[in-house]
Parts: structure tokens; sequence; C-alpha cells
């Protein structure tokens, strides 16, 4: 089984016993760092496309945090986190989001700077580099200039953590856990320099775990 189609099945059976609920927009609050980013850009964008998407649930909190959004495209390719997202989704009145069951090429059906917002959480540090190359490639192109990207990475693994996990490096910078891959690594500096048509507006850290390093937030800006 190839390294894709592996990463696939395992966030599959990750998502599988999540149970669709009902969100009541009037009750989700600004809590914590990643909140108030995912509020700037439901305050400053009306098409918001979340890539690797997962179970869906940022484009959710901005649409619900923000006022302007009118429109949010999520996909993913785990199919039990898209039928979590559209139950979620229908079950909460949220008639503005579309959720689609599809890998990287979905992004080529996209027209051109068609979204002037764009999430993504936690999905580029987990595939390999050659393949994130070629998304970051596909949403800049997506996305209109001035269009804001609000982008989370993982925590940056030291060797004590490395270890500490288990991990085993596969490639160069990217590491798995029991086979499966579960970081591309590289400095938050490294990551920026990926983004070369990307102003960063700005830079912070969400505690996703306990007893974990900070998550990484960058807002960026295509110029």
């Amino acid at each position: 089984m190839q390294q894709k189609e592996k990463s696939i099945e395992f966030w599959n059976q990750l998502f599988k016993e999540a149970p669709p609920m009902k969100i009541n927009r009037d009750e989700v609050k600004v809590e914590n760092s990643l909140d108030r980013y995912l509020k700037i850009i439901g305050d400053s964008c009306q098409t918001v496309l979340e890539v690797g998407c997962g179970l869906g649930t940022c484009l959710m909190s901005s649409l619900c945090l923000g006022d302007k959004m009118e429109k949010g495209i999520g996909f993913d390719a785990s199919a039990n986190a898209i039928s979590f997202a559209q139950e979620t989704s229908k079950l909460s009145g949220f008639d503005a989001l579309t959720y689609v069951a599809q890998d990287e090429s979905f992004l080529g059906t996209l027209v051109s700077g068609s979204f002037d917002g764009m999430i993504c959480s936690n999905f580029l540090d987990v595939i390999p580099e050659k393949l994130s190359k070629t998304i970051i490639d596909e949403m800049s192109r997506v996305l209109k200039p001035n269009g804001l990207l609000l982008l989370k990475l993982n925590f940056h693994l030291d060797d004590d953590l490395i270890k500490k996990l288990n991990m085993e490096e596969i490639d160069q910078n990217t590491y798995a856990m029991n086979g499966v891959l579960r970081a591309y690594n590289l400095t938050t500096e490294q990551w920026i320099k990926r983004f070369p048509n990307f102003d960063l507006l700005e830079q912070d850290g969400y505690q996703r775990a306990p007893n974990l390093p900070n998550d990484r937030i960058l807002l960026l800006k295509k110029r």
C-alpha cells in the first residue's frame, strides 16, 4: 500500500466514530487563539475554502464567529470526516457550507482567484513534501490577490520529541508512526519560505493538546 493510501485509511478510521451534532451558531464564542483567527477569516472573507478540512469544524467556526462569509467549501479525502461535516452542517442549518469527499485533485476543478479566504489546518505538514508543494501552488492559484490564508501547523519536532513519540524518519524531514506519515517537519521560517507569493501578517500559537508544544498559526496575505 502506498503512503497516500495508508494516510487516508488512517484518518478515515480515526474519524469513523465521530457522531454528527447540531451546533447552535449563537453559542459559538472565541475561546482561544485559533478561534480568534477563524473569526478574522469569517469577518474578512465572503468565499472561503478549507483545504484538507477533516471534520470541517474550522470552516464551521469561521461561519459562526464571523459575519461576512457567504459561501464555504471544505474538501478532504476521508469519507468518514466528510460525512460528519455534511451531517453536522445539515443539522445545524449551515446552508452556506458544502463539503466534498475528494483528494487534492479537487483543487484543479476550481477557478483561479475564486476564493478570498482559505483555511488549512494540520494538513500540509502530514503529507509528503512533493505533494504539499503541488497543493501550495494550487492554493495560491485559487486564492484571489489580497486574499487571506490561515495556516495551522503542528509543533516543530526536536530530537527529543521524535524519540519520545517513537517516530521513524522515512525521508528527509519526514517522519512516520506505525508506518503512517505523521510529520513533514520544518521550522516556522522554512514554512513561511514555502509561500513566496504571500506576506506574513501575524504569527501565533495554539495549545491543541496538554503537555505538548503549541501548534503554530500563520495568517498570510496573498500579494
